[in-house]
Protein backbone atom coordinates (compact mmCIF):
# COMPACT_ATOMS: atom_id res chain seq x y z
CA UNK A 1 0.00 0.00 0.00
CA UNK A 2 1.49 3.37 -0.75
CA UNK A 3 0.78 5.70 2.02
CA UNK A 4 1.36 9.94 1.73
CA UNK A 5 0.54 11.39 5.28
CA UNK A 6 -2.57 9.67 6.66
CA UNK A 7 -3.74 13.61 7.77
CA UNK A 8 -2.33 16.66 6.84
CA UNK A 9 -3.02 19.50 9.16
CA UNK A 10 -6.01 21.80 8.63
CA UNK A 11 -4.94 24.13 5.95
CA UNK A 12 -5.97 27.86 6.19
CA UNK A 13 -5.73 30.81 3.46
CA UNK A 14 -4.15 33.59 2.60
CA UNK A 15 -5.81 37.33 2.43
CA UNK A 16 -3.64 40.60 2.73
CA UNK A 17 -0.37 39.06 3.88
CA UNK A 18 -1.94 36.71 6.62
CA UNK A 19 -2.43 33.16 7.27
CA UNK A 20 -6.18 32.92 8.04
CA UNK A 21 -9.35 30.94 8.88
CA UNK A 22 -12.97 31.63 7.56
CA UNK A 23 -14.77 34.26 9.55
CA UNK A 24 -17.19 31.92 10.36
CA UNK A 25 -14.94 29.02 11.37
CA UNK A 26 -16.56 27.09 8.85
CA UNK A 27 -14.20 24.21 6.67
CA UNK A 28 -14.62 21.14 4.77
CA UNK A 29 -13.47 18.04 4.27
CA UNK A 30 -11.27 16.50 0.99
CA UNK A 31 -11.09 12.82 0.28
CA UNK A 32 -8.40 11.07 -1.10
CA UNK A 33 -9.98 9.47 -3.96
CA UNK A 34 -7.54 6.65 -3.77
CA UNK A 35 -7.88 5.60 -0.18
CA UNK A 36 -12.02 6.69 0.44
CA UNK A 37 -11.13 8.33 3.69
CA UNK A 38 -10.65 12.07 4.67
CA UNK A 39 -7.21 13.73 4.08
CA UNK A 40 -7.17 16.98 4.89
CA UNK A 41 -9.56 20.00 6.18
CA UNK A 42 -9.99 23.26 4.28
CA UNK A 43 -11.38 26.74 4.48
CA UNK A 44 -14.96 27.22 3.91
CA UNK A 45 -14.87 30.73 2.78
CA UNK A 46 -18.16 32.53 2.31
CA UNK A 47 -18.96 36.14 0.69
CA UNK A 48 -17.42 38.17 3.23
CA UNK A 49 -14.32 36.25 3.28
CA UNK A 50 -14.18 36.51 -0.51
CA UNK A 51 -14.89 40.55 -0.41
CA UNK A 52 -11.97 40.74 2.35
CA UNK A 53 -9.43 39.05 -0.20
CA UNK A 54 -10.71 41.67 -3.27
CA UNK A 55 -10.68 44.34 -1.17
CA UNK A 56 -7.00 43.40 -0.06
CA UNK A 57 -6.22 42.72 -3.88
CA UNK A 58 -7.90 46.19 -4.44
CA UNK A 59 -6.06 48.66 -2.45
CA UNK A 60 -2.61 46.73 -3.11
CA UNK A 61 -3.57 47.43 -6.68
CA UNK A 62 -4.75 51.02 -5.84
CA UNK A 63 -2.17 51.71 -3.19
CA UNK A 64 0.36 49.12 -3.33
CA UNK A 65 4.21 49.43 -4.88
CA UNK A 66 3.24 46.46 -7.11
CA UNK A 67 1.69 48.15 -10.03
CA UNK A 68 4.33 50.89 -10.23
CA UNK A 69 7.39 48.29 -9.64
CA UNK A 70 9.32 47.47 -13.05
CA UNK A 71 9.38 44.04 -14.96
CA UNK A 72 12.89 43.38 -13.83
CA UNK A 73 12.06 43.86 -9.93
CA UNK A 74 8.66 41.71 -10.45
CA UNK A 75 10.84 39.00 -11.78
CA UNK A 76 13.07 38.95 -9.18
CA UNK A 77 9.82 37.53 -7.23
CA UNK A 78 8.55 35.39 -9.77
CA UNK A 79 12.26 33.91 -9.79
CA UNK A 80 12.46 33.07 -6.82
CA UNK A 81 9.41 31.71 -6.94
CA UNK A 82 9.85 29.49 -10.03
CA UNK A 83 13.57 28.09 -7.57
CA UNK A 84 10.91 27.29 -5.00
CA UNK A 85 8.82 25.27 -6.66
CA UNK A 86 11.32 23.14 -9.04
CA UNK A 87 12.81 21.95 -5.34
CA UNK A 88 9.09 21.27 -4.19
CA UNK A 89 7.89 19.23 -7.10
CA UNK A 90 7.86 15.74 -5.75
CA UNK A 91 6.11 17.48 -2.34
CA UNK A 92 3.77 19.53 -5.09
CA UNK A 93 2.95 16.29 -6.66
CA UNK A 94 1.95 13.87 -3.87
CA UNK A 95 -0.08 16.72 -2.59
CA UNK A 96 -2.50 16.58 -5.72
CA UNK A 97 -2.38 13.12 -6.36
CA UNK A 98 -3.98 12.76 -2.92
CA UNK A 99 -6.53 15.41 -4.00
CA UNK A 100 -7.39 14.44 -7.03
CA UNK A 101 -6.54 11.29 -7.87
CA UNK A 102 -4.27 11.49 -10.56
CA UNK A 103 -1.32 9.72 -11.11
CA UNK A 104 1.88 11.38 -9.15
CA UNK A 105 4.07 10.75 -12.11
CA UNK A 106 1.59 12.46 -14.53
CA UNK A 107 1.58 15.62 -11.82
CA UNK A 108 5.44 15.61 -12.27
CA UNK A 109 5.44 15.91 -15.88
CA UNK A 110 2.25 18.57 -15.71
CA UNK A 111 4.77 20.40 -13.36
CA UNK A 112 7.70 20.18 -15.38
CA UNK A 113 5.90 21.51 -18.34
CA UNK A 114 4.43 24.27 -17.02
CA UNK A 115 6.59 25.57 -13.86
CA UNK A 116 9.38 27.34 -16.54
CA UNK A 117 6.33 29.81 -17.34
CA UNK A 118 7.25 31.61 -14.36
CA UNK A 119 10.18 32.38 -15.97
CA UNK A 120 8.78 32.67 -19.71
CA UNK A 121 6.44 35.29 -18.53
CA UNK A 122 9.49 37.71 -17.25
CA UNK A 123 11.46 37.73 -20.20
CA UNK A 124 8.39 38.00 -22.65
CA UNK A 125 6.96 40.85 -20.44
CA UNK A 126 9.78 43.11 -20.58
CA UNK A 127 9.17 43.59 -24.82
CA UNK A 128 5.92 44.51 -24.32
CA UNK A 129 5.83 46.56 -22.00
CA UNK A 130 8.01 48.93 -24.16
CA UNK A 131 6.24 51.46 -25.80
CA UNK A 132 5.19 50.63 -29.74
CA UNK A 133 5.38 53.86 -31.75
CA UNK A 134 2.93 53.92 -34.83
CA UNK A 135 3.97 56.22 -37.88
CA UNK A 136 0.46 57.25 -39.34
CA UNK A 137 -0.22 59.82 -42.30
CA UNK A 138 -0.27 63.05 -39.41
CA UNK A 139 2.50 64.20 -38.02
CA UNK A 140 1.64 63.45 -34.77
CA UNK A 141 3.20 61.32 -32.15
CA UNK A 142 1.19 58.32 -31.91
CA UNK A 143 2.15 55.57 -28.83
CA UNK A 144 0.63 52.11 -28.02
CA UNK A 145 1.12 50.76 -24.66
CA UNK A 146 0.22 47.86 -22.49
CA UNK A 147 -0.71 48.32 -18.62
CA UNK A 148 -2.50 46.23 -16.18
CA UNK A 149 -6.04 45.15 -16.15
CA UNK A 150 -6.29 45.84 -12.32
CA UNK A 151 -7.55 43.37 -9.58
CA UNK A 152 -7.50 40.18 -11.39
CA UNK A 153 -9.67 36.98 -9.89
CA UNK A 154 -8.33 33.75 -11.34
CA UNK A 155 -10.27 29.91 -10.64
CA UNK A 156 -9.01 26.79 -11.98
CA UNK A 157 -9.82 23.45 -12.31
CA UNK A 158 -9.77 19.95 -10.12
CA UNK A 159 -7.63 18.11 -12.98
CA UNK A 160 -4.49 19.75 -13.23
CA UNK A 161 -4.21 22.30 -9.84
CA UNK A 162 -0.71 23.32 -10.96
CA UNK A 163 -0.81 23.17 -14.47
CA UNK A 164 -4.13 25.64 -14.92
CA UNK A 165 -2.73 28.05 -12.02
CA UNK A 166 0.81 28.30 -13.95
CA UNK A 167 -0.96 29.08 -17.24
CA UNK A 168 -2.82 32.49 -15.14
CA UNK A 169 -0.94 33.32 -12.37
CA UNK A 170 3.01 34.30 -13.58
CA UNK A 171 0.78 36.06 -16.48
CA UNK A 172 -1.03 38.15 -14.66
CA UNK A 173 1.16 38.70 -12.28
CA UNK A 174 4.02 39.92 -14.04
CA UNK A 175 2.12 42.30 -16.09
CA UNK A 176 1.54 44.24 -12.31
CA UNK A 177 -1.75 43.07 -11.77
CA UNK A 178 -3.01 42.00 -8.02
CA UNK A 179 -4.97 38.46 -7.65
CA UNK A 180 -7.40 36.95 -6.15
CA UNK A 181 -7.24 32.92 -6.54
CA UNK A 182 -9.86 30.06 -6.21
CA UNK A 183 -8.58 27.29 -6.52
CA UNK A 184 -10.90 24.09 -7.16
CA UNK A 185 -12.67 22.92 -3.92
CA UNK A 186 -11.22 19.64 -4.32
CA UNK A 187 -7.62 20.74 -5.13
CA UNK A 188 -6.70 23.98 -2.82
CA UNK A 189 -3.35 22.61 -1.79
CA UNK A 190 -0.50 23.05 -4.58
CA UNK A 191 -2.54 27.08 -4.50
CA UNK A 192 -1.90 27.39 -0.82
CA UNK A 193 1.86 26.55 -0.57
CA UNK A 194 2.88 28.54 -3.75
CA UNK A 195 1.46 31.21 -1.88
CA UNK A 196 3.94 30.20 0.48
CA UNK A 197 6.45 30.14 -2.04
CA UNK A 198 5.49 34.07 -2.94
CA UNK A 199 5.33 34.91 0.73
CA UNK A 200 8.95 34.05 1.35
CA UNK A 201 9.68 35.40 -2.04
CA UNK A 202 8.66 39.06 -0.71
CA UNK A 203 5.57 40.01 -2.53
CA UNK A 204 3.87 42.67 -1.34
CA UNK A 205 1.11 41.98 0.88
CA UNK A 206 -2.51 41.77 -1.13
CA UNK A 207 -0.72 41.33 -4.37
CA UNK A 208 -1.46 37.66 -4.22
CA UNK A 209 -4.82 36.09 -2.34
CA UNK A 210 -6.09 32.93 -2.14
CA UNK A 211 -9.82 31.81 -0.98
CA UNK A 212 -10.74 28.39 -0.72
CA UNK A 213 -14.28 26.98 -0.27
CA UNK A 214 -17.60 26.62 -2.96
CA UNK A 215 -17.58 27.85 -6.10
CA UNK A 216 -21.26 28.54 -6.36
CA UNK A 217 -20.75 31.33 -3.74
CA UNK A 218 -16.65 32.38 -4.14
CA UNK A 219 -16.77 32.44 -7.07
CA UNK A 220 -19.94 33.80 -8.05
CA UNK A 221 -18.96 36.85 -5.87
CA UNK A 222 -15.17 37.32 -7.50
CA UNK A 223 -17.54 37.10 -11.22
CA UNK A 224 -20.34 39.79 -9.51
CA UNK A 225 -17.87 42.42 -7.50
CA UNK A 226 -17.29 45.61 -9.48
CA UNK A 227 -13.94 45.91 -7.84
CA UNK A 228 -12.48 43.15 -10.33
CA UNK A 229 -11.38 44.13 -13.20
CA UNK A 230 -10.53 40.59 -14.98
CA UNK A 231 -11.69 37.15 -14.54
CA UNK A 232 -9.88 34.19 -15.61
CA UNK A 233 -11.78 30.93 -15.17
CA UNK A 234 -11.22 26.86 -16.32
CA UNK A 235 -13.83 24.83 -15.99
CA UNK A 236 -17.36 23.80 -17.29
CA UNK A 237 -18.50 25.03 -20.02
CA UNK A 238 -22.53 25.69 -18.61
CA UNK A 239 -20.14 27.33 -15.41
CA UNK A 240 -18.56 29.47 -17.53
CA UNK A 241 -21.90 30.79 -19.03
CA UNK A 242 -22.53 31.60 -15.43
CA UNK A 243 -19.29 33.63 -15.07
CA UNK A 244 -20.48 35.62 -18.57
CA UNK A 245 -23.52 36.21 -16.30
CA UNK A 246 -22.70 37.29 -12.93
CA UNK A 247 -19.10 39.66 -14.90
CA UNK A 248 -21.99 41.75 -16.45
CA UNK A 249 -22.57 44.18 -13.86
CA UNK A 250 -18.96 46.15 -14.21
CA UNK A 251 -18.23 44.35 -17.72
CA UNK A 252 -15.27 43.21 -16.39
CA UNK A 253 -13.30 41.58 -19.20
CA UNK A 254 -13.44 37.63 -19.13
CA UNK A 255 -11.04 34.84 -20.15
CA UNK A 256 -12.71 31.24 -20.84
CA UNK A 257 -11.19 27.87 -21.08
CA UNK A 258 -14.05 25.56 -20.97
CA UNK A 259 -14.66 21.96 -22.10
CA UNK A 260 -13.98 19.92 -24.90
CA UNK A 261 -15.14 16.74 -26.59
CA UNK A 262 -11.89 16.54 -29.55
CA UNK A 263 -11.57 14.29 -32.23
CA UNK A 264 -9.00 12.53 -32.68
CA UNK A 265 -8.81 11.86 -36.66
CA UNK A 266 -6.49 8.50 -37.69
CA UNK A 267 -6.32 8.05 -41.29
CA UNK A 268 -5.65 4.79 -42.90
CA UNK A 269 -2.27 5.30 -44.12
CA UNK A 270 -1.33 5.44 -40.26
CA UNK A 271 -0.17 1.80 -38.66
CA UNK A 272 -2.41 0.67 -36.66
CA UNK A 273 -0.68 -0.17 -34.06
CA UNK A 274 0.78 3.25 -33.74
CA UNK A 275 -2.96 4.39 -34.15
CA UNK A 276 -3.96 2.61 -31.48
CA UNK A 277 -1.23 4.03 -29.09
CA UNK A 278 -2.41 7.36 -30.53
CA UNK A 279 -5.69 6.94 -29.40
CA UNK A 280 -4.98 5.91 -25.80
CA UNK A 281 -2.44 8.25 -25.51
CA UNK A 282 -4.83 11.27 -26.14
CA UNK A 283 -7.53 10.25 -22.88
CA UNK A 284 -4.50 8.51 -20.84
CA UNK A 285 -3.47 11.28 -18.80
CA UNK A 286 -5.34 12.71 -15.97
CA UNK A 287 -7.30 9.67 -15.73
CA UNK A 288 -9.92 11.41 -18.91
CA UNK A 289 -10.32 13.80 -16.62
CA UNK A 290 -9.06 16.36 -19.17
CA UNK A 291 -10.45 19.13 -21.37
CA UNK A 292 -8.91 18.85 -24.62
CA UNK A 293 -8.46 14.78 -24.49
CA UNK A 294 -9.09 13.31 -27.70
CA UNK A 295 -12.22 11.55 -26.39
CA UNK A 296 -13.79 10.95 -30.11
CA UNK A 297 -11.35 8.68 -32.00
CA UNK A 298 -12.17 9.15 -36.08
CA UNK A 299 -10.87 5.79 -37.62
CA UNK A 300 -10.85 5.63 -41.53
CA UNK A 301 -12.76 2.45 -42.53
CA UNK A 302 -10.22 0.66 -43.93
CA UNK A 303 -8.76 0.17 -40.58
CA UNK A 304 -11.12 0.66 -38.41
CA UNK A 305 -11.91 -2.68 -36.56
CA UNK A 306 -8.18 -3.22 -36.48
CA UNK A 307 -7.37 -0.54 -34.73
CA UNK A 308 -10.43 -0.70 -32.53
CA UNK A 309 -9.67 -4.07 -31.21
CA UNK A 310 -5.97 -3.15 -30.59
CA UNK A 311 -6.79 0.00 -28.53
CA UNK A 312 -9.11 -1.41 -26.63
CA UNK A 313 -6.40 -3.98 -25.68
CA UNK A 314 -3.92 -1.31 -25.18
CA UNK A 315 -6.30 1.03 -23.21
CA UNK A 316 -7.74 -1.72 -21.47
CA UNK A 317 -4.28 -3.20 -20.49
CA UNK A 318 -3.09 -0.36 -18.47
CA UNK A 319 -2.32 -0.29 -14.71
CA UNK A 320 -5.34 1.25 -12.73
CA UNK A 321 -4.37 2.00 -8.92
CA UNK A 322 -3.56 4.20 -6.22
CA UNK A 323 -2.43 7.53 -7.42
CA UNK A 324 1.20 7.82 -5.45
CA UNK A 325 2.26 4.46 -6.80
CA UNK A 326 4.63 5.21 -9.18
CA UNK A 327 3.35 2.07 -11.57
CA UNK A 328 -0.21 3.57 -11.70
CA UNK A 329 -1.52 5.05 -15.52
CA UNK A 330 -5.01 5.23 -14.70
CA UNK A 331 -5.56 6.50 -10.95
CA UNK A 332 -9.43 6.65 -9.15
CA UNK A 333 -11.67 9.65 -10.35
CA UNK A 334 -11.81 12.78 -8.31
CA UNK A 335 -14.91 11.92 -5.94
CA UNK A 336 -17.28 9.66 -5.57
CA UNK A 337 -20.06 11.79 -7.65
CA UNK A 338 -17.51 11.98 -10.72
CA UNK A 339 -17.11 8.23 -10.74
CA UNK A 340 -21.30 7.54 -10.88
CA UNK A 341 -21.31 10.17 -13.33
CA UNK A 342 -18.98 8.45 -15.74
CA UNK A 343 -20.62 5.16 -14.65
CA UNK A 344 -23.94 6.77 -15.88
CA UNK A 345 -22.62 7.96 -19.29
CA UNK A 346 -21.20 4.52 -19.72
CA UNK A 347 -24.84 2.79 -19.08
CA UNK A 348 -25.85 5.14 -21.67
CA UNK A 349 -23.29 3.91 -24.19
CA UNK A 350 -24.60 0.59 -24.18
CA UNK A 351 -27.83 1.62 -24.25
CA UNK A 352 -27.58 3.56 -26.99
CA UNK A 353 -26.29 0.56 -29.18
CA UNK A 354 -22.31 1.36 -28.34
CA UNK A 355 -20.05 -2.17 -28.68
CA UNK A 356 -18.27 -2.23 -25.41
CA UNK A 357 -14.83 -3.49 -25.95
CA UNK A 358 -13.38 -3.33 -22.35
CA UNK A 359 -13.78 -1.87 -19.59
CA UNK A 360 -17.17 -0.60 -18.53
CA UNK A 361 -17.56 -0.95 -14.49
CA UNK A 362 -16.65 0.32 -10.91
CA UNK A 363 -13.09 -1.47 -9.59
CA UNK A 364 -13.21 -3.14 -6.22
CA UNK A 365 -10.43 -5.86 -6.03
CA UNK A 366 -8.47 -5.51 -2.63
CA UNK A 367 -6.68 -2.08 -2.65
CA UNK A 368 -8.80 -0.59 -4.83
CA UNK A 369 -12.41 -1.67 -2.99
CA UNK A 370 -12.67 1.49 -1.19
CA UNK A 371 -11.36 4.24 -3.89
CA UNK A 372 -13.07 5.77 -6.90
CA UNK A 373 -12.03 3.47 -9.95
CA UNK A 374 -13.11 2.91 -13.26
CA UNK A 375 -11.47 0.36 -15.43
CA UNK A 376 -10.43 1.96 -18.73
CA UNK A 377 -13.50 2.14 -21.31
CA UNK A 378 -13.26 1.31 -25.03
CA UNK A 379 -16.82 2.11 -27.23
CA UNK A 380 -16.60 1.14 -30.89
CA UNK A 381 -19.61 1.55 -33.15
CA UNK A 382 -20.42 5.06 -31.91
CA UNK A 383 -22.38 7.22 -33.93
CA UNK A 384 -21.52 11.19 -33.54
CA UNK A 385 -25.44 11.68 -31.82
CA UNK A 386 -24.59 9.44 -28.71
CA UNK A 387 -24.46 11.28 -25.76
CA UNK A 388 -21.10 9.48 -25.10
CA UNK A 389 -19.93 11.29 -28.45
CA UNK A 390 -21.92 14.76 -27.45
CA UNK A 391 -21.09 15.14 -23.84
CA UNK A 392 -17.74 15.60 -21.79
CA UNK A 393 -17.56 12.71 -20.13
CA UNK A 394 -14.63 13.88 -18.54
CA UNK A 395 -13.29 9.96 -17.36
CA UNK A 396 -11.26 7.32 -19.20
CA UNK A 397 -13.77 6.76 -21.54
CA UNK A 398 -12.93 6.39 -25.43
CA UNK A 399 -15.81 6.47 -28.15
CA UNK A 400 -14.49 5.32 -32.02
CA UNK A 401 -16.28 6.81 -34.51
CA UNK A 402 -16.16 5.08 -38.46
CA UNK A 403 -15.63 7.44 -41.50
CA UNK A 404 -15.02 6.59 -45.30
CA UNK A 405 -13.44 10.49 -46.41
CA UNK A 406 -11.91 13.09 -45.93
CA UNK A 407 -14.60 15.32 -45.95
CA UNK A 408 -16.52 12.99 -43.87
CA UNK A 409 -13.97 13.05 -41.00
CA UNK A 410 -14.07 17.06 -40.97
CA UNK A 411 -17.48 17.03 -40.79
CA UNK A 412 -18.12 14.81 -38.36
CA UNK A 413 -14.87 16.41 -36.39
CA UNK A 414 -17.07 19.68 -36.12
CA UNK A 415 -20.31 18.81 -35.16
CA UNK A 416 -20.17 19.90 -31.88
CA UNK A 417 -20.41 22.64 -29.72
CA UNK A 418 -16.74 22.72 -28.31
CA UNK A 419 -13.33 23.73 -30.31
CA UNK A 420 -11.03 23.43 -27.95
CA UNK A 421 -8.53 20.82 -29.63
CA UNK A 422 -8.04 18.42 -32.17
CA UNK A 423 -5.76 15.51 -33.66
CA UNK A 424 -4.60 14.06 -36.84
CA UNK A 425 -2.71 10.96 -37.58
CA UNK A 426 -1.69 10.37 -40.58
CA UNK A 427 2.39 10.28 -42.24
CA UNK A 428 0.60 12.77 -45.70
CA UNK A 429 2.11 15.82 -44.38
CA UNK A 430 0.15 17.90 -47.20
CA UNK A 431 -3.43 16.15 -45.62
CA UNK A 432 -2.14 16.77 -42.00
CA UNK A 433 -2.18 20.42 -42.09
CA UNK A 434 -4.96 20.97 -44.63
CA UNK A 435 -7.36 18.95 -42.61
CA UNK A 436 -5.67 20.40 -38.98
CA UNK A 437 -6.59 23.99 -41.08
CA UNK A 438 -10.58 22.94 -41.17
CA UNK A 439 -10.94 21.51 -38.01
CA UNK A 440 -12.47 24.30 -35.72
CA UNK A 441 -10.50 24.11 -32.53
CA UNK A 442 -7.58 26.20 -30.97
CA UNK A 443 -5.17 23.45 -30.61
CA UNK A 444 -4.49 20.55 -33.12
CA UNK A 445 -1.80 17.54 -32.79
CA UNK A 446 -0.67 16.03 -35.46
CA UNK A 447 0.83 12.58 -34.98
CA UNK A 448 1.27 13.21 -31.44
CA UNK A 449 -1.20 14.78 -28.63
CA UNK A 450 -0.90 16.58 -24.81
CA UNK A 451 2.54 18.55 -26.35
CA UNK A 452 2.31 21.35 -25.30
CA UNK A 453 4.46 24.77 -24.10
CA UNK A 454 4.85 27.77 -22.81
CA UNK A 455 5.48 29.46 -26.32
CA UNK A 456 2.18 28.28 -27.62
CA UNK A 457 -1.05 30.27 -27.22
CA UNK A 458 -3.19 27.78 -25.50
CA UNK A 459 -7.33 28.31 -25.75
CA UNK A 460 -10.77 27.48 -27.72
CA UNK A 461 -13.22 28.23 -30.18
CA UNK A 462 -16.96 28.04 -30.49
CA UNK A 463 -18.29 26.66 -26.69
CA UNK A 464 -14.60 25.92 -25.49
CA UNK A 465 -14.07 29.85 -23.86
CA UNK A 466 -12.54 33.24 -24.77
CA UNK A 467 -9.14 34.22 -25.45
CA UNK A 468 -5.71 32.48 -24.81
CA UNK A 469 -3.09 31.55 -22.03
CA UNK A 470 0.51 30.97 -22.36
CA UNK A 471 2.40 32.10 -24.55
CA UNK A 472 3.10 35.81 -25.72
CA UNK A 473 -0.40 36.03 -26.19
CA UNK A 474 -1.08 34.88 -22.63
CA UNK A 475 0.81 37.98 -21.34
CA UNK A 476 -1.20 40.22 -23.74
CA UNK A 477 -4.64 38.43 -22.09
CA UNK A 478 -3.96 40.60 -18.72
CA UNK A 479 -3.43 43.87 -19.87
CA UNK A 480 -5.43 46.60 -21.55
CA UNK A 481 -4.48 48.50 -24.78
CA UNK A 482 -3.73 52.26 -24.39
CA UNK A 483 -3.24 54.73 -27.22
CA UNK A 484 -1.52 57.66 -26.52
CA UNK A 485 -1.65 60.68 -29.09
CA UNK A 486 0.55 63.16 -28.78
CA UNK A 487 0.71 66.66 -31.50
CA UNK A 488 4.45 68.38 -30.78
CA UNK A 489 3.74 69.88 -34.16
CA UNK A 490 1.32 72.46 -34.34
CA UNK A 491 -1.27 70.51 -36.74
CA UNK A 492 -4.07 71.24 -33.66
CA UNK A 493 -3.66 74.44 -34.03
CA UNK A 494 -4.11 74.80 -37.80
CA UNK A 495 -7.24 72.07 -36.93
CA UNK A 496 -9.11 74.51 -34.84
CA UNK A 497 -8.25 77.42 -37.18
CA UNK A 498 -9.88 75.42 -40.15
CA UNK A 499 -12.65 74.58 -37.43
CA UNK A 500 -12.93 78.22 -36.27
CA UNK A 501 -12.41 77.44 -32.82
CA UNK A 502 -9.48 80.21 -32.45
Amino acid sequence: MVKYKERLEEQKVFIDGEWTTASKGDTYSIINPSTGKTFVECQKCDVEDTKRAIDAARDAFDNGPWPNMSIKERSEILYKVSDMVAKKTWDLSKMDACCNGVPVLQHIVTILDMSPNFKYVCTRAEDLAKPNRIYGEFPIDQIVLREQDGVVALITPWNVPFWQMALKLPAALISGNTVVFKPASQTPLSAIEIARMFERAGLPKGVFDVVTGPGSVVGAEMAKSEKVDHIAFTGETTTGKDIVKNAIGNLKKVTLELGGKSPNIIFDDFPVEEAARMAAMGVSLANGEECFAGTRVLVQDKIYKEVAKKTAEIYGSLNVGNALSLKTNIGPLVTEEQMNKVLGYIESGKEEGATLLCGGYRLKEEELKDGFFIAPTVFSDVRNDMKIAREEIFGPVISIIPFSTEEEAIKIANDTIYGLAGGVMTKDKERAIRVARRIKAGNIFVNTWHMTSSDMPFGGYKQSGWGRLASEEGIKEFTQIKSIYADWHGLTKWLMKAMLLH
